[in-house]
C-alpha cells in the first residue's frame, strides 16, 4: 500500500480539464482567475505545451513567476520555449487579449514562498518582488516615445518586463538570449529586462547585437557582472557607457583579456582603452567583490585600477598574471583594504624580492582578513620571510593557501611559529618543502618527506590534523600538506 496521500478532488478536476488541450484552452475565457496558477502548474507537470502557451497570453495577473509555478520540477526546455512563444505572440499584438494583465515574466528562482497564498493580495503573480523591481526602475528609465494616439493596451505591451539573469554567448545560447536575438533580427520590439546577474561567456554575438540588448536592460538593476573569455579590451571600452550605468554592481568578475586579440594596438592606445574601461568603476560605488583573472594588460596599471575602486572592497582577486614592483607599490599606497576579508593573488608572479607592497596590504587588512590565497606564486624563502611579520598579525585568518611555492622546511616552520593562535577553525594548505625534492621539477624523496612529516606532527601534536595530498605524477606545484586547526 502506498504511503502517499491520494490526489484531492480539486487536483483531479484540473487533470481532467487538461486531458483535452483544445477544450482546456477554450475554457480559459471563462476560467476563474484564481484557478490560473494551480492549472498552470498542472499543465507544466503534464507537459501540456499548447495550454502553457495559451495561458501566458491569457494570464490575468501582473506577474507570472514561472520558476515557482514549476515547483520542484527541473527546468524543462520545452516549457520555457512554450512560455517564450506565448510572450512572443503577446508582444506582436496591437491590443492584449481580454483579461490579460501580464506585465512581468519572472524567471528568477528565489520567489519568496511566504507570499504564495492564492487568497492573499500579496502573492507573486499580483505584487511579487519582480513586479516591484520592474516598476521601481520605470521612472528612471528612458523609454521609447510612443504615439500619443496609441492605446494604453499597446503601451502596456511595450512595457513588458522579463526578470532573470542574462547570459550573452554565441555558442549554445540559452532560450532567453535566442528569443531576444530573433526578435531583434526581425526588427520587433524586445521586452525590457531586469537582470541581477549579467554574464558574457565565451564567444559572443556581434557587438551591435549586444548593444541593442543592453539598451533594453535596466542597467541600474544589475548587481553581478561576469565577463569570461568573451570581450577584448576594445569591446570593453566600447561598452563603457553601459558599465557606467551599472551603479548598483556588487560583484565584478573579468577573466581572459589577452594581448593577442589586440596586438595591433600601440602601447598608448592600450593605455587609453584600459583607462576608459577602468574609469567606470567609480560609478560602481557599491562594488564589494572584484575578481580579475588572466588580465594580461593589468601589469603596470594596478595604480589606475585601485584609484578607481572605492573603499568598500571586501574581496579582491587578481590571479594568473604578473605584477611589477610599481604595481605592488601601488597596492601598498591604496586605502581600499580596510574592510578586506578575502585576498586572492594565486598564480601571480611577484617580480620584486622584498614584497614590501604586499606586506603593507596585509598589515592594512590584518584585522579583517579571513581568506588569503598565495598559491602558485613561486615565492622564495626570502619573499615568504618578508611577509611573516604581517601574517603574524592576521588574527582573523581562517584560510591560507601557500602550495605551489618553492620554499624550504625552515621557512615553513618559521611561518607556523609566528602564526597567531586561531580564534576559529583554520585551514592551511602548505607546500611540501623543497628540501624533500631533488630540486624543482625533480622527484619527491619519500624518506625526506616522512622525516619532515614526523617532525611536523611532533610540532603540532594535539593542535592540528595533518593530511598529505600528492598529485599522481608527484609534481611540485600540486603537492600539498593540509593542516586543519579545530577550535
Amino acid at each position: 500500500m502506498s504511503g502517499s496521500s491520494p490526489p484531492s478532488l480539486f487536483a483531479l478536476a484540473l487533470q481532467s480539464l487538461l486531458r483535452d488541450e483544445a477544450q482546456a484552452i477554450k475554457a480559459l475565457d471563462s476560467l476563474p482567475t484564481m484557478l490560473f496558477p494551480p492549472l498552470f502548474s498542472v499543465a507544466i507537470s503534464r507537459r501540456s505545451i499548447k495550454t502553457v502557451q495559451a495561458m501566458v497570453q491569457a494570464w490575468p495577473f501582473p506577474c507570472l513567476p514561472l520558476r515557482h509555478l514549476m515547483e520542484a520540477q527541473q527546468p524543462d526546455p520545452d516549457i520555457f520555449k512554450a512560455v517564450l512563444d506565448g510572450l512572443d505572440v503577446l508582444l506582436d499584438l496591437d491590443v492584449p487579449p481580454p483579461g490579460c494583465k501580464l506585465r512581468v515574466l519572472d524567471l528568477q528562482t528565489n520567489t519568496p514562498k511566504d507570499s504564495l497564498n492564492i487568497e492573499s493580495s500579496t502573492q507573486p503573480w499580483n505584487t511579487g518582488i519582480a513586479c516591484q523591481e520592474a516598476e521601481a526602475v520605470q521612472p528612471r528609465t528612458k523609454r521609447r516615445r510612443l504615439d500619443p494616439a496609441s492605446s494604453p493596451q499597446k503601451q502596456h505591451l511595450f512595457g513588458m518586463h522579463v526578470v532573470g539573469d542574462l547570459c550573452i554567448k554565441e555558442d549554445y545560447p540559452d532560450q532567453v538570449l535566442t528569443f531576444l536575438i530573433r526578435r531583434l533580427g526581425m526588427g520587433k520590439v524586445v521586452p525590457q529586462l531586469c537582470c541581477r546577474k549579467l554574464t558574457f561567456l565565451g564567444k559572443r554575438p556581434k557587438l551591435p547585437v549586444i548593444e541593442k540588448i543592453l539598451q533594453r536592460v535596466h542597467l541600474e538593476c544589475v548587481q553581478d557582472v561576469e565577463i569570461t573569455h568573451s570581450l577584448d579590451l576594445v569591446d570593453l571600452a566600447t561598452l563603457a557607457p553601459s558599465l557606467r550605468k551599472m551603479v548598483h554592481v556588487n560583484t565584478f568578475h573579468l577573466s581572459g583579456v589577452s594581448v593577442q586579440s589586440w596586438s595591433f594596438l600601440t602601447e598608448q592606445e592600450v593605455h587609453k582603452l584600459f583607462t576608459l574601461f577602468i574609469s567606470q568603476f567609480p560609478s560602481m560605488h557599491q562594488l564589494k567583490h572584484l575578481h580579475l583573472d588572466d588580465v594580461s594588460c593589468l601589469e603596470g596599471r594596478v595604480d589606475q585600477l585601485l584609484m578607481s575602486v572605492g573603499t568598500n572592497l571586501e574581496t579582491l582577486a587578481i590571479t594568473d598574471c604578473s605584477l611589477s614592483e610599481a604595481d605592488l607599490t601601488s597596492l601598498s599606497l591604496c586605502l581600499c583594504f580596510s574592510r578586506l576579508t578575502s585576498l586572492d593573488l594565486s598564480e601571480v608572479i611577484f617580480i620584486p624580492e622584498d614584497l614590501e607592497g604586499l606586506r603593507a596590504v596585509l598589515l592594512q587588512a590584518s584585522s579583517t582578513l579571513v581568506h588569503l590565497d598565495l598559491g602558485g606564486c613561486w615565492m622564495t624563502d626570502t619573499q615568504l620571510t618578508a611577509l611573516l611579520p604581517a601574517l603574524s598579525l592576521c588574527v582573523q585568518l581562517q584560510f591560507l593557501k601557500l602550495c605551489g611555492n618553492p620554499v624550504s622546511r625552515g621557512a615553513l616552520e618559521s611561518l607556523l611559529r609566528v602564526m597567531p593562535p586561531p580564534r576559529r577553525s583554520r585551514l592551511l594548505l602548505l607546500p611540501i618543502p623543497l628540501d624533500c625534492y631533488r630540486g624543482i621539477g625533480g622527484p619527491l624523496q619519500q624518506g625526506h618527506l616522512q622525516d619532515y612529516l614526523a617532525e611536523l606532527r611532533l610540532l603540532l601534536q594535539g593542535v592540528a590534523v595533518l593530511t598529505l595530498i600528492q598529485d599522481t605524477p608527484n609534481t611540485f606545484q600540486y603537492d600539498m600538506i593540509l593542516l586543519w586547526f579545530e577550535v
